[in-house]
């Protein structure tokens, strides 16, 4: 009889989900500070495709890195490093420095580590869940970030608007949440399932290719990448206007934004419960998946039109939907790629999805900038290209999506 929370789990469960705490808080803040300083949407959409450009190129060369090294070091390595690395930025806030061009580089450079350690992460979670667990590992990986959020938007925000250096006490957190992670991931003992392929000339290459190479002969995966890339497109246009459009109105505050970040987060919480207590029908997950996707995307587009109190309520919904659009595919595609291609195929499919976050930054940052569109009609608007996405996808590769999401695992 198998058990989920083996030592393993738990430790890297719970070392996740106290950095969580620290990152939401410290991203919330960033993006807001950033926002304030210069009132311009287009500035916010070009430092969080700063953030994410480094990504694009990490990830790209990190999968190969990934797979023949030890997650485990790569995980708590940059975890101590992080700790550095926000303590310096809490110093430079306490001075009253601000910079959109020192910042900027900042971002890169987390944008960097923050790759690696997320490719390393999902590459070495399956290997510390015992067989027949999957299901319930992922939903409680799923609430990781949602509890971090519902916590910590309400406070970042308050911190915010209330202190002086509230974006400087905020880093400082995150350093101490990175420090108690890196400490907890040393005590991980675990024999990893790395590529064990001896080198030859430029086996970077040839890692490279092999991966490339699954998706010729996995057209699911590869429709999966390209989905989420779609999907990527459009929550990055909504993340990049929403914030501006709580802070511009003249009927809301930036803390009635937290309490919708919050909102979602509670409906991610209550969606990874009901992950965890209740299992899908194997075969119906594509099903439910497509169910799903269509629903997501018409709540999120619409959501700002609605009075606060459905507005709230959308954004619980689209937050429990979503972690039923995670578990599925988690738990499908991290079972169903092998252990020694799973961080080259996850690096490929980072690479497509943040190219498709940095098409719908760079895309609705001109034309909130340049444009007198409202900021809702904007987000309206780019939702059809995730609906056009799911038509031509997911329904048109019908088989190759039922072969992975329906899997009995």
């Amino acid at each position: 009889m198998t058990k989920l929370w083996t030592r393993n789990f738990t430790i890297l469960t719970l070392g996740s989900f106290i950095s969580a705490l620290g990152s939401i808080g410290a991203g919330v803040a960033f993006g807001i500070l950033i926002y304030q300083e210069t009132g311009s949407p287009l500035t916010l959409a070009l430092f969080t495709v700063a953030n994410i450009i480094p990504r694009v190129i990490t990830g790209f060369i990190a999968g190969p890195f990934v797979d023949r090294h030890s997650r485990r070091r790569i995980i708590y390595s940059l975890d101590f490093l992080s700790t550095i690395f926000f303590t310096g930025m809490a110093l430079i806030l306490f001075t009253g420095f601000f910079s959109v061009v020192v910042f900027t580089l900042v971002a890169m450079l987390f944008g960097i580590m923050d790759t690696i350690y997320q490719i390393a992460f999902m590459s070495m979670f399956p290997e510390v869940i015992e067989k027949g667990q999957h299901s319930k590992a992922y939903s409680l990986s799923s609430l990781i970030w949602p509890i971090s959020a519902a916590i910590m938007a309400p406070i970042a925000a308050f911190m915010i608007e209330n202190f002086e250096f509230g974006v400087a006490l905020l880093m400082i957190f995150n350093a101490g949440t990175f420090l108690i992670a890196a400490i907890m991931e040393t005590t991980i003992k675990l024999e990893e399932v790395l590529n064990q392929k001896k080198m030859k000339g430029l086996q970077f290459v040839e890692d490279l290719k092999e991966g490339f190479r699954y998706y010729k002969v996995e057209k699911g995966i590869l429709g999966i990448g390209i989905l989420f890339a779609a999907f990527s497109f459009v929550y990055m246009s909504h993340d990049l206007l929403r914030m501006p459009y709580f802070i511009n109105s003249d009927v809301f505050t930036l803390q009635d934004f937290s309490f919708l970040i919050t909102a979602s987060s509670v409906g991610r919480i209550v969606g990874g419960i009901i992950h965890y207590t209740f299992k899908y029908p194997p075969h119906k997950r594509y099903m439910i998946a497509i169910i799903v996707y269509f629903t997501v995307e018409a709540l999120s587009a619409t959501m700002l039109y609605m009075p606060y109190v459905l507005m709230i309520s959308a954004s619980f919904l689209v937050g429990l939907l979503s972690v039923t659009s995670f578990n599925i595919r988690m738990t499908a595609t991290q079972v169903y790629i092998p252990n020694h291609m799973r961080g080259r195929v996850n690096s490929s499919q980072g690479l497509l999805w943040n190219f498709g976050a940095i098409l719908g930054a760079l895309i609705i940052g001109f034309i909130a900038e340049y444009s007198t569109y409202d900021y809702r009609l904007i987000m309206l608007i780019s939702a059809s290209v995730s609906i056009f996405a799911i038509i031509m996808i997911p329904l048109r590769m019908k088989d190759e999506f039922k072969k992975i999401y329906n899997a009995d695992i």
